[in-house]
């Protein structure tokens, strides 16, 4: 394992990483996302964590890791260069027999992954996207037919390998009625991984860095027969309106509620991802929504959107 980790510092997302790798031993720093490289190596880490960066972020920063001798936590640059260009990895999917779309009026689920170096791949099942912004995610998809929820964990699978990507990988489907396609193939860590976490009670920060060191998925105790999920989890995204609102705020608390994030100013405008975690879906929506009742964000913020979007449900 790494003996030192930087973390770029932006986001919710931050202290999250940063506490799953103090948990291994990981020594970790913070870094600015201006120039995270040269302050990972002057701070003598070993590698860098990008938090949710997007596809094309991971890639150019993948080529100047390469360069200053530094281990980025995600996929290879070959792989990564592969999913930054739509209409590299359609041909690839389409050479599988895999439905590829851009994305319209569907449902929007995504599958959650884990890959290691060898090849081997394994789902942990699917979410689903709802709310503006993406703002409500649930895990796993309600009311979603089996025989589709099956076929999209298949062909995620399938797809992961064939472009062969390591990590942690979200595949993103749309799907109308029993019908699905493939919409986007997202590198590294999502928001929305704590709803997996909390219906599979598995830390997807710590499989990511055992496999960004070369550790196998088999050999972690992660095969597709011992991923299990129990329950449902629905996280909602809590933001802010300009960076002087979110600045102080009061969560909710019990069982089952789960704060991931920080009072302060946020240029993002993300100021936390809260995720409730119940035994089935009427429990988790109840949970939900007495939270949101009891949320209190200073400011102007979209919670009263978030209890619109989980009364329609």
């Amino acid at each position: 394992m790494f003996t030192s980790l930087a973390v770029v510092d932006a986001g919710p997302l931050t202290r999250r990483v940063a506490g799953a790798a103090h948990e291994l031993g990981v020594v970790t720093t913070f870094v600015s996302a201006v120039d995270p490289i040269r302050e990972a190596v002057d701070a003598g880490a070993d590698a860098l964590h990008l938090l949710d960066a997007d596809a094309t972020t991971q890639l150019t920063i993948a080529r100047g890791c390469a360069r200053a001798g530094l281990q980025l936590v995600g996929s290879s640059i070959d792989s990564l260069a592969t999913v930054v260009d739509p209409e590299r990895w359609g041909v690839i999917a389409r050479g599988a027999g895999l439905p590829v779309a851009e994305a319209a009026d569907g449902r929007r689920i995504d599958v959650q992954l884990l890959a290691d170096h060898t090849g081997e791949v394994v789902h942990l099942r699917e979410r689903e996207l709802t709310g503006g912004d993406d703002s409500v995610i649930m895990a796993p998809a309600p009311r979603l037919a089996t025989a589709v929820r099956n076929g999209l964990c298949r062909d995620a699978v399938r797809l992961v390998g064939l472009i062969g990507l390591t990590g942690a990988v979200t595949v993103r489907f749309e799907v109308v009625d029993e019908e699905y396609a493939v919409t986007a193939v997202l590198p590294g860590l999502q928001l929305g991984h704590t709803a997996t976490e909390e219906v599979t009670n598995l830390d997807l920060v710590q499989a990511q860095l055992h496999l960004a060191h070369g550790a196998r998925l088999v050999h972690l105790g992660l095969t597709q027969e011992s991923i299990i999920v129990r329950g449902y989890a629905i996280q909602c995204r809590v933001t802010a309106d300009n960076d002087q609102s979110g600045v102080r705020w009061r969560v909710p608390g019990g069982p089952g509620v789960r704060i991931d994030g920080e009072p302060g100013g946020h240029a993002s405008r993300l100021v936390a991802a809260l995720t409730f975690r119940g035994r089935d879906l009427v429990h988790t929506m109840r949970r939900t929504r007495r939270a949101l009742t009891e949320l209190e964000v200073e400011g102007t913020s979209n919670v009263p959107e978030l209890q619109h979007t989980l009364n329609r449900g």
